[in-house]
């Protein structure tokens, strides 16, 4: 037993010294990108070992049983790589666990929605398969398709969404990213995730996931200078920094004199092993005859795997000796302090901060402790300051918990955290003010005038500024819909796709150009970068404040029709002759309904004249945006995306700029 434990023991050496802990993927300000990968490529992962790796991710026994349905569909369906279709799967439902709006019932492995689509919230406008058999077909077909497989679209698929205009635009995994879904993102971590199964599987990967922690920070020199100050009265008031239970250090390595030595020492007896006394006797509890520590139960049988006594966790491996340091077991990650107990909790490693769960797991990611949010890097090290794991940016405070409201930082600067931490940008309503934060930092803008209006030394917007004709009249124009709160209609005509949300915002961008060309301001209530998901109550009090705050002198909200008969058509805008609602104040103006009435009439008219479509004239209407903004408003419905003939306009470049010349029409005759 001694000769072969010296053996084992240098071994486990050798092994520790290269297998310890993930190494650093996320950075402060930037996420580690693994090489692209193409979609249809081989992999060397078996059915099993991706049955593995699901398990150890905490997969449902139906989850792991689809990884044999990828495997065996890919070749017929495009070959696609099946470990990439799976992780993904992984990704898009929890690994089986579901938890948002769909679950087993809909045989749906990646949140493919029908071919009318709809909102991410809403049950309906996901596709319901009668089986995991086709469900995972649909999906396999649909990444081909994304993918540009030969032979591809196909007539025989169960994909509801196999439209030929998507042929192509994703051959890598990366480029699904801001395709297959909103965030930017999106590819990179599909493609961390098939990293992290070749891992697993032993297969050479980029995934770092056997290498020891380094120590260098996340911040770069710049981040470490970005320090908070002392908060200034002038401004607004700046958010509290969060308490967070202290930080524990592990406990460092502790002298027992439990040595012993014997004459006897191990001996295998029915398949356990003991340790017997120089008198005969069997030892129990713990013991250190060689250096190692080991543990012996009441009979005197030497203990492996997790042992919990004395309310303290520990670990002994295989052949007996406690384990300390890093370990993985069941692909998770643990940290065997000093004494050999498991932490638990906030602990300060080589200088890193890592948390590890009441269940002792390191956590990853984004995770919420004690009524705060942190993020912890892909090795499990706590990260602070300006961070952007996916598409927005956060702010950490210098003990790890996630910013909201106001924060000041370095040089006089201060940042607006929504509620949900993500930066603020552009103009934005906070409490009974209105502000201008830079688009691309995020940085408030003060004792400036932007859009023709003042603002403040404290940010503020205070007045117009007449500084000529071009800022005599303000127009705030509303690109309808968002990013899945509210994201509209769809329609699909001839395989391809129309998004009533993208066509709003074209339509919206051409009709900024031309109305600044004619000397107005213009404010957007939402840019063409801007991927907001609020829902429909809060998206609509958004626009309509920032209007209201801004005091327009005009809103346009910019929408396409939908109908369930496909020979609906034409043109028609709406005005609202009700009061506001309460909570806006119960504003009622005969002037602006009367503005509002004959603009409502005039734009649908100007766009006919452009465009020869059907006139549905200007009509009344009980619609949020016209009813609580203060200034005239009217809805403009320039098409029905329905009909597959003013679908096709709506989506051409020209007919849009027919569009926005009759309104840019109206809306000079009438200022």
């Amino acid at each position: 037993m001694n000769i072969n434990k010296k053996v084992i023991s240098l071994f486990l050496v050798l092994a520790v010294t290269f297998s310890i802990v993930p190494a650093t993927n996320v950075q402060a300000s930037t996420t580690k990108e693994f090489a692209d990968l193409d979609i249809i490529s081989d992999t060397e992962v078996t059915v099993e070992q991706a049955e593995e790796w699901a398990e150890s991710k905490g997969a449902t026994s139906t989850f792991i049983s689809l990884a044999a349905l990828y495997w065996k569909y890919a070749e017929e369906c495009g070959n696609v790589n099946p470990g990439i279709a799976y992780v993904q799967a992984a990704k898009e439902t929890g690994y089986g666990n579901f938890g948002g709006v769909l679950d087993e019932s809909y045989h749906n492995p990646c949140g493919m929605k029908t071919s009318k689509g709809g909102g991410d919230t809403d049950p309906n406008a996901h596709q319901i398969f009668s089986s995991w058999d086709e469900g995972v077909q649909a999906h396999l077909d649909h990444l081909a398709l994304y993918a540009g497989a030969k032979e591809y679209p196909k007539d025989d698929t169960y994909d509801p969404r196999h439209f030929v205009t998507i042929k192509g635009k994703a051959v890598t995994v990366n480029a699904l990213g801001g395709r297959w879904a909103p965030s930017a993102a999106y590819g990179k971590e599909v493609n961390a995730l098939y990293n992290n199964l070749l891992a697993y599987s032993g297969i050479d990967s980029e995934y770092e996931e056997n290498i020891k922690p380094d120590n260098s920070g996340s911040e770069d020199e710049e981040d470490k200078e970005n320090k908070e100050e002392e908060y200034i009265p002038q401004f607004p008031k700046e958010g509290t920094k969060p308490k967070v239970p202290e930080i524990s250090k592990p406990v460092k390595n502790v002298n027992d004199n439990n040595n012993i030595s014997s004459s006897i020492g191990w001996k295998q007896q029915y398949g356990n092993w003991y340790y017997y006394k120089s008198d005969g006797t069997k030892a129990t509890g713990w013991i250190n005859p060689d250096g190692n520590w080991y543990y012996l139960y009441g009979d005197g049988s030497m203990a492996t795997g997790w042992l919990k006594t004395k309310n303290k966790w520990y670990y002994l491996q295989n052949w007996g000796a406690m384990k300390k340091g890093w370990l993985k077991d069941s692909g998770k990650w643990y940290y065997l302090q000093g004494d050999g107990s498991m932490v638990t909790g906030f602990s300060s490693i080589n200088s890193k901060t890592y948390f590890f769960d009441v269940s002792g797991t390191m956590r990853v990611g984004w995770f919420e402790i004690s009524g705060n949010w942190h993020y912890f890097n892909t090795d499990g090290s706590m990260l602070t300051g300006w961070i952007k794991p996916y598409e927005h940016w956060y702010y950490l405070h210098s003990n790890g918990a996630m910013a909201k409201g106001w924060i000041k930082l370095k040089d006089d600067k201060w940042y607006y955290l929504n509620n949900n931490g993500a930066m603020a940008t552009g103009w934005t309503v906070i409490g009974n003010d209105t502000y201008y934060l830079n688009p691309s930092s995020g940085e408030m803008f003060k004792d400036t005038v932007i859009d023709g209006w003042k603002v403040a030394p404290d940010g503020k917007i205070q007045k117009r500024v007449n500084d000529g004709p071009s800022s005599s009249k303000l127009i705030v124009i509303d690109p309808g819909h968002n990013y899945g709160g509210d994201d509209g209609a769809y329609a699909t005509h001839n395989r391809v796709l129309y998004s009533e949300r993208d066509l709003n915002m074209q339509l919206s961008m051409k009709l900024k150009v031309k109305l600044e060309s004619l000397g107005y301001k213009v404010v957007m209530t939402r840019e063409e970068t801007d991927r907001e998901t609020l829902s429909v109550t809060q998206s609509l009090t958004k626009r309509v404040e920032l209007a209201n705050n801004l005091n327009a002198d005009f809103f346009i909200s910019v929408h396409h029709n939908s109908a369930e008969a496909s020979s609906a058509n034409g043109v028609e805008t709406y005005y609202s002759t009700r009061a506001q609602d309460s909570k806006f104040g119960g504003f009622y103006s005969e002037s602006k309904i009367s503005i509002s009435r004959r603009m409502a009439t005039n734009i649908t008219n100007r766009i006919i004249n452009k465009t020869g479509a059907i006139n549905r004239g200007g009509k009344d209407n009980n619609l949020f945006v016209c009813r609580n903004t203060t200034m005239p408003s009217v809805l403009v419905e320039a098409g029905f995306i329905s009909n597959p003939t003013e679908a096709a306009n709506c989506a051409n470049s020209n007919y849009q700029h027919k569009i926005a010349d009759g309104i840019a029409e109206a809306v000079s005759n009438a200022f």
